[in-house]
């Protein structure tokens, strides 16, 4: 991970939530808004020597991690999967990956194979499964990829996998056939 800092004034902060669709808060400083953000941010830090407890974790059917560093397929599955009532969090790398997965508890984590490259694919796998046996979730987790290798398959299901999906002609809507199935539709 990177130790590049982003410096972040409140302008840039307005627009943040205006592009995730909230209203930026009218009443409130600069300067008192970044504050805000800095205490939220020191919360959500993980604890110290990178060990994350689960304590907390709770049950919910309606939240789905995807994760893909292609913006199209995060875009697309974002859009299709809160149409039919999920909430949907987007990471685009491991790292981002599996820090949005310990914050909270997904029913599903959809994830590319090659986040970016094939061996951090079976990284993020790995370790996806780790926290969820360790904490005894009931996480699903979905394996999608572009990949012809027969072998990728029976690798992610070993490894761990509930569902392995190529995007071939027609993959989104096997997937979301896929994930009604597995359990009741959201409300």
């Amino acid at each position: 991970m990177s130790d590049k800092k982003i410096e972040v004034n409140a302008g840039i902060l307005k627009e943040v939530f205006k592009i995730a669709g909230m209203k930026p808060p009218e009443d409130i400083s600069d300067e008192n808004l970044l504050e805000a953000v800095y205490k939220i941010k020191q919360s959500n830090e993980p604890e110290a020597h990178g060990e994350i407890h689960h304590e907390g974790f709770t049950p919910s059917s309606n939240n789905i991690l995807v994760i893909d560093d292609i913006g199209v397929v995060t875009y697309q599955l974002k859009i299709l999967l809160r149409n039919l009532g999920y909430n949907v969090q987007v990471a685009k790398d491991i790292f981002s990956g599996l820090n949005t997965f310990v914050r909270s508890n997904y029913a599903f984590v959809i994830m590319d194979l090659f986040v970016s490259t094939e061996q951090e694919g079976y990284t993020l796998l790995n370790e996806t499964k780790k926290i969820i046996t360790k904490n005894n979730l009931d996480t699903k987790i979905v394996v999608i990829t572009a990949s012809n290798k027969a072998e990728n398959r029976v690798k992610c299901l070993n490894g761990g996998a509930d569902i392995f999906l190529k995007k071939d002609a027609g993959w989104q809507d096997k997937l979301l056939e896929l994930i009604e199935n597995f359990q009741p539709k959201a409300e």
